[in-house]
């Protein structure tokens, strides 16, 4: 009896190594591993080993193996490793009492590098309250990929013009069109599977009219699939008229004197003037970046040339016309320079001119004397008064200010203004360029004079009329004595002799 029990014990222990050593449990621990399975040379994929503990972990030591004439290792994912001849060793000390586990898992990207198949197994020992042993294994196929059977293009790119439609996959039917100085094109295509091959590419010459050109792609299995490029090249009136063509239906270009400008869809960058505001207009049926005045009399936009540079506000009307702004920009206001009416008669002192602001020639009015030739009156336009003013700017200080001694000389005749004697232009002219505080000394200078004047008018008055009043005093007292005689500058005479004789 004792016999046979020593023999079944014996029998159990080693069915439980039997058991160990297929990949069972050895306690209620687990390992799994997901993502094996079959895959094609050059595929990359991952295969997860999850470790399923009967206690709480602190630390987890596992083993991997799998054939690395199969398989290449990428990297691991889930704690550290080292890898040598097909075996990976993993240590992972990342648990911690504040965050009690009792699973972990790690992720293995691999490569099939060449046919064949390949175990992957697994075996893992946690430590923590308690010890928990696994094991396990799956197996990975690897195959050798079935020829491709993709035939596409992935691209078709012309040196010149452009497909029509837009190139897809899908669509095997091109057109294009090139300009008559277009006498040969390359066409590039390029395949969407690496193993296709393509014909039909390359540099050809081009006739006027229609030239035809087919790529046809070759897959990896035999399938072909043709694409084809019909490309027209115009005649030189064809050219002509599909670039004027071209011109007129672009928003942006505008031609001032046979020259090509731009408009810049943009004020960034640009110091937008006092009084002016951004805005939008519609042209040729797109949106144009605009500034609007507060009156809505102005509206502004920035043009470039054809280099892209010598930017300057132009003045776009209602009927599309572009005109160069003629401004001064002072003390942050945009001065805006207008025409003079060739009519208006110029008040004495003053004479018509001509002033030229970034190589445009202006109306202005200029004085006669040489003592202000640095001196020019202008009819501007500022947003938002109310009306035009003039303004004199100077050339020299490059300041402007109001006229506004012109304003009330522009409204006089000359008959109110030009006496039948020749006036001292100097005077006039002098008084007019006055600042407010020389005109108010003046003023007082002449008040003071005439004070002056007036006072010695009435003292010589006052004096001339007390020898008057002497005079008659004498008379008096000669009449009235009554001795014969008469008081003269010559003395005394005695009247009574000169009646005697």
């Amino acid at each position: 009896m004792k016999k046979l029990f020593k023999k079944i014990l014996l029998c159990l222990i080693i069915v439980s190594l039997a058991v160990s050593a297929f990949g069972f449990n050895v306690s209620a621990a687990s390992a799994s591993i997901s993502g094996t399975g079959e895959y094609e040379v050059g595929k990359s994929f991952n295969v997860t080993v999850r470790f399923n503990a009967d206690a709480t972990l602190y630390v987890v030591d596992a083993k991997i193996s799998y054939n690395k004439s199969v398989l290449r290792l990428n990297k691991v994912t889930g704690a550290d490793y080292t890898e040598n001849n097909g075996t990976i060793k993993i240590y992972d000390e990342a648990f911690t009492p504040e965050k009690p586990s009792k699973t972990s898992s790690y992720t293995l990207n691999f490569t099939a590098i060449a046919a064949g198949n390949s175990n992957i197994s697994v075996s893992v020992v946690g430590g923590g309250e308690g010890d928990s042993y696994a094991s396990g294994s799956a197996a990975v196929t690897v195959v050798t990929p079935k020829p491709s059977s993709n035939a596409n293009l992935a691209s078709i790119k012309l040196s010149s013009g452009a497909l029509s439609p837009a190139f897809n996959p899908n669509t095997t039917n091109y057109t294009a069109t090139v300009k008559y100085s277009v006498d040969s094109i390359t066409i590039t295509g390029a395949v969407a599977d690496g193993g296709a091959t393509y014909t039909g590419g390359g540099t050809f010459a081009l006739n006027v009219g229609d030239n035809s050109r087919v790529l046809t792609v070759t897959a990896q299995d035999g399938t072909k699939k043709s694409y084809t490029v019909n490309i027209k090249r115009m005649t030189e009136q064809e050219t002509a008229d599909a670039e004027q063509a071209a011109r007129d239906a672009n928003p942006l270009l505008v031609v001032l004197n046979d020259a090509d400008y731009t408009i810049v869809n943009s004020f960034e960058g640009i110091i937008i003037p006092a009084g002016f505001t951004q805005g939008t207009a519609t042209r040729k049926e797109t949106e144009i970046a605009v500034l609007n005045s507060a009156d809505g009399k102005y509206q502004l936009c920035w043009l470039v040339d054809a280099a892209g540079e010598n930017g300057a506000f132009y003045r776009r009307d209602e009927n599309d016309n572009f005109t160069k702004l003629a401004y001064i920009n002072s003390n942050d206001v945009m001065y805006i320079i207008e025409s003079i009416d060739d009519e208006a008669q110029m008040p004495s002192g003053f004479v018509r001119a001509s002033y030229e602001i970034d190589g445009s020639k202006v109306d202005a009015i200029q004085h006669l004397n040489e003592a202000y030739k640095d001196f020019y009156i202008f009819n501007c336009y500022v947003s938002g008064q109310s009306e035009n003013a003039f303004y004199r700017y100077d050339t020299v200080e490059g300041t402007m200010q109001r006229a506004a001694e012109y304003n009330f000389a522009a409204n006089q005749t000359d008959s109110d203004i030009i006496d039948d004697e020749p006036q001292d232009t100097d005077k006039v002219i002098g008084f007019n360029t006055m600042n407010k505080t020389g005109k108010t000394v003046f003023i007082m200078i002449v008040v003071v004079a005439l004070m002056l004047i007036l006072i010695t008018v009435l003292i010589v008055v006052k004096i001339v009329s007390s020898r008057n009043d002497d005079f008659d005093d004498d008379e008096s007292y000669a009449s009235d004595t009554g001795n014969g005689f008469i008081m003269g500058d010559s003395g005394t005479q005695d009247i009574n002799d000169n009646s005697n004789e």
